[in-house]
């Protein structure tokens, strides 16, 4: 199962992870397309919308791990 964090940047996640979108349009969350994305973690955009972090957590992992991820090309070979 891929391994988001709640520490991790949100847009960093959608990029990564592009099923994840789908989470939080599920959830009627507006983080994708958000101005605010690229300066807020997965927890930040759960507290926001007094979502449970743990439960979000999982489901983002689950729409990852169903469509694979692109890799981060940071991470080197």
């Amino acid at each position: 199962m891929p391994t988001i964090q709640l520490d991790d940047n949100l847009q960093d996640t959608l990029d990564r992870h592009p099923a994840t979108v789908r989470v939080f349009l599920g959830r009627r969350m507006a983080c994708p397309g958000c101005t605010m994305a690229p300066f807020e973690t997965v927890a930040d955009a759960a507290d926001a919308y007094a979502l449970r972090r743990d439960e979000l957590l999982l489901d983002l992992r689950r729409a990852a791990a169903a469509t694979g991820a692109t890799p981060d090309p940071s991470a080197g070979p």
